[in-house]
């Protein structure tokens, strides 16, 4: 009787939509199924849990079709593809962060080695020309005392490595 009336309402184009509704009435109806083995051991299937005393087990679906299972492996294969994307990225990133890191600390610590030429080279500087002022004039005790202090100072940077010729 149903059927009647499917094809006798589907003049007028609207065919399509019923059987569309059709199609997708199975999956609306679909409920969950207990398999239940009485004391006896006898099967049923119910739409509710089995009485006391019965075994229950959830009733499996069929296996999914051809096509549920290629589109299943297509979001799988996605999913994994955008997951490796994501990890390949938070690497890269990574990398960014500490080559950034090395960057900052090389050119703080090249910062510091060229502060510390310079304070060699002023100290050197001065130590020169208090030696040609010592040479040039009457021996002086402040001029002696005056280069004592420079070249303590040389000692006491550590201006070896800067020294010309070393």
């Amino acid at each position: 009787m149903l059927t009647i009336w499917i094809v006798h309402s589907c003049r007028g184009g609207r065919m399509s939509i019923w059987i569309a509704l059709l199609l997708l009435l199975p999956g609306l109806v679909w409920a969950q199924v207990y398999k239940c083995r009485d004391a006896e051991g006898g099967l049923t299937y119910r739409d509710r849990a089995c009485a006391d005393g019965g075994a229950a087990e959830a009733f499996r679906p069929p296996p999914l079709s051809v096509v549920e299972q290629d589109e299943r492996q297509r979001r799988g294969v996605a999913e994994s593809q955008a997951q490796s994307r994501r990890w390949a990225a938070e690497e890269a990133r990574e990398a960014r962060r500490r080559q950034a890191q090395r960057s900052r600390a090389e050119n703080t610590q090249a910062r510091e080695l060229d502060k510390a030429r310079r304070r060699c080279h002023g100290l050197e500087l001065q130590q020169r020309r208090l030696r040609q002022s010592l040479a040039a004039a009457p021996a002086r005790k402040s001029l002696a005392e005056r280069l004592a202090g420079v070249e303590e100072k040389l000692a006491a940077a550590a201006c070896h490595p800067f020294r010309e010729g070393a």
